[in-house]
């Protein structure tokens, strides 16, 4: 009698989640090479989109998207590299790519319309954007090592460009 009603309960539970609209329509894509990597991705609405790429030693991406039609991209290279992209709201764009040891790249993003840019070559380097409102866009290019560039915006239409280099 137990199983009976244990397998009852079971279907009973699978059929009430299949009620739910299953269309969030969301895609998640993880690849990696290499050893010890680490990849979360997290979505939560409709048509977001994820691509983490990780390549080496001992990476890590995390990635949460909360809205409507959000694409992110990470792709990493080299040894004990992090990189962070939050982004809520609708049609926010963030990329990063680094390439190197030591790297951190974070993305955070909040409104509609926002693009969000880092590229960071080199070891030991650190990137933060960190943007809210419409139709902001940050781009952040950091070769070399221990480079360091915090960019935060606010409001509708702003745009800043990082470049540095050196060692």
């Amino acid at each position: 009698m137990k199983r009976l009603l244990s397998a009852v309960a079971a279907a009973a539970v699978l059929s009430s989640t299949m009620v739910m609209p299953a269309a969030a329509q969301n895609r998640t894509v993880v690849a990696q090479w290499g050893r010890d990597n680490g990849a979360a991705v997290s979505q939560q609405g409709n048509r977001n989109r994820a691509n983490v790429d990780q390549r080496g030693r001992v990476n890590y991406s995390r990635a949460v998207q909360d809205g409507y039609n959000n694409y992110l991209r990470m792709q990493q290279g080299g040894s004990r590299n992090e990189a962070i992209t939050e982004q809520r709201g609708r049609d926010n764009l963030a990329v990063t790519g680094q390439e190197g040891r030591y790297l951190r790249g974070e993305t955070y993003q909040a409104g509609s319309g926002n693009i969000s840019g880092i590229a960071q070559i080199g070891n030991g380097s650190h990137a933060v954007t960190d943007q809210a409102g419409r139709n902001n866009t940050v781009g952040v290019i950091q070769v070399g090592d221990n480079q360091d560039a915090h960019v935060t915006q606010t409001g509708t239409g702003n745009i800043s460009v990082v470049i540095q280099g050196g060692q």
